[in-house]
């Protein structure tokens, strides 16, 4: 048994609080676990309980700022491991967190790139949504199982396509130059052809 000498407010955070063991720094803990846990200098405490103390507290902590990260706006598993270990939380803790935040489904990658899918599929096609979803963290199997509900990009390029022509005269340097900006928005080749094509301007890509 060790004994708490010390219980000092955090200075950038008043809400958590410092503890001491026989002089020496333990852990840190929020306020609420310290009232909660009627925890006070000179007493006695059992080392291995206190530090079941700490990881609770850092996991309730941790899973109020995660949760706070994911309301402002949605993140993938990924983004929001990164932001917790920003906030120098432990690779345990973390783990703790997420493995919450899946189980009531705060943290969804697949639900993720469904919405990021239907919002971004008017102006770009799916190679270049795949990409980005796999930067945020989405892993390509579940991209690409979202991808196949997104298969028909013909609507989506013509509409590309004629905002960018849009009062332009379409001749053959033109439509290179529109053929070159609807692969770089990720259309495939076949949908930026039948698009071309239609809207007509010049020879055969």
């Amino acid at each position: 048994m060790k004994t708490i000498t010390q219980l000092t407010a955090q200075q950038k955070n008043k809400k958590r609080v410092n503890l001491f063991l026989d002089d020496e720094y333990f852990c840190s803990l929020d306020l609420f676990t310290v009232l909660s846990e009627r925890l006070k200098v000179g007493d006695k405490v059992d080392e291995k309980r206190l530090a079941e103390v700490s990881f609770k507290s850092d996991c309730s902590s941790a899973l109020d700022k995660a949760l706070n990260y994911i309301s402002r706006s949605m993140h993938t598993k990924a983004q929001t491991i990164k932001y917790l270990k920003d906030k120098d939380y432990s690779g345990k803790v973390i783990a703790a967190v997420i493995d919450k935040l899946t189980e009531y489904g705060y943290v969804d990658d697949e639900d993720y790139a469904e919405k990021y899918f239907k919002e971004k599929s008017s102006v770009y096609g799916a190679k270049k949504i795949i990409f980005d979803l796999k930067m945020k963290g989405v892993d390509e199997k579940t991209a690409r199982a979202v991808a196949e509900n997104y298969q028909d990009e013909g609507e989506a390029c013509m509409n590309v396509a004629l905002r960018y022509l849009k009062g332009k005269e379409l001749d053959f340097t033109m439509r290179q130059k529109c053929y070159r900006y609807l692969i770089s928005k990720g259309f495939d080749y076949d949908a930026v052809k039948s698009t071309l094509d239609k809207i007509g301007g010049g020879d055969d890509l």
